[in-house]
């Protein structure tokens, strides 16, 4: 098969797309499916909206998930990273999976993306986070921590000249920060935000950004072939990487064409049709 082009966009079953796309050429992919919420998710614009609802719920999901999860496996590079975002109702079911399919050794990291805002539960504590589970395909994948540090805390000892050891060995605070660990505390997007366009789910840049920053060189390929809004393919385009997105919803990819058309500056963003759904 020919290499095939990068910054493109396609409408259809992910399952469909990974068989045109070369394997191995991924760093990076995003992968953010349905959630398995057992509603209709409907974003501020009506149109955006999507179908989570499963009949036969985790006996149907499931297994959907694996075999989309085995293909995107065969797309990454040999120490390339796949981030799969989930919540709270499937994270541990994929997990397991996960670890089949890339040998538990591939287990990297598990990110709680932790923000506020929504509503609050009476009868539990509120649920108020996501789960990232970040798998590679080798042991030491790209991981670019110097490039996502953040400031200091006030509290920290760091923060202000900075700590020293028992042995009385002085550490001077670093100027670039401290680095990330793997809780991150990212507000969701307030209705009024910029960024924000009216997809359900639509996740914030600085979130994605993090991500591929950390986990991705300039000029490396990226792929998210849920792209839903197509947050994942416009911050890798401000960061300098290449792009490959997907989505089976025409609604969605209509959004995510119009956001590289605006936000990035494409001339014209062409959506290529592949058949097949879920």
């Amino acid at each position: 098969m020919s290499t095939e082009p990068v910054n493109r966009l396609f409408r259809g079953d992910m399952l469909h797309v990974a068989s045109l796309l070369v394997p191995g050429s991924f760093r990076l992919i995003y992968l953010d499916p349905p959630f398995l919420t057992g509603r209709e998710m409907v974003g501020s614009k009506k149109h955006l909206s999507y179908d989570d609802r499963w009949e036969g719920e985790l006996d149907s999901y499931l297994p959907w998930l694996k075999e989309r999860l085995q293909a995107m496996f065969s797309l990454l590079m040999v120490d390339g990273s796949l981030v799969l975002h989930l919540d709270w109702r499937a994270s541990h079911y994929a997990r397991v999976m996960l670890d089949e399919i890339f040998g538990r050794q591939g287990f990297i990291n598990e990110i709680i993306w932790h923000y506020t805002g929504g509503g609050r539960s009476k009868t539990r504590f509120s649920c108020k986070h996501d789960t990232l589970l970040w798998y590679s395909r080798s042991a030491r994948p790209v991981f670019n921590i110097d490039a996502v540090r953040v400031p200091y805390k006030k509290t920290s000892g760091y923060a202000k000249s900075g700590i020293v050891a028992a042995s009385g060995r002085h550490y001077k605070p670093d100027p670039r920060g401290t680095p990330v660990d793997d809780v991150w505390d990212i507000p969701i997007i307030n209705p009024l935000a910029a960024e924000r366009v009216g997809y359900p789910t639509q996740k914030p840049l600085a979130l994605i950004q993090r991500l591929i920053v950390a986990l991705s060189n300039p000029g490396e390929l990226i792929g998210d072939f849920c792209c839903g809004s197509g947050t994942t393919l416009v911050a890798a385009q401000k960061l300098g990487r290449s792009c490959v997105g997907s989505d089976i919803s025409q609604a969605a990819t209509a959004c995510a064409a119009a956001r590289l058309r605006n936000e990035c500056g494409f001339a014209e963003v062409s959506v290529t049709e592949v058949g097949g759904s879920r």
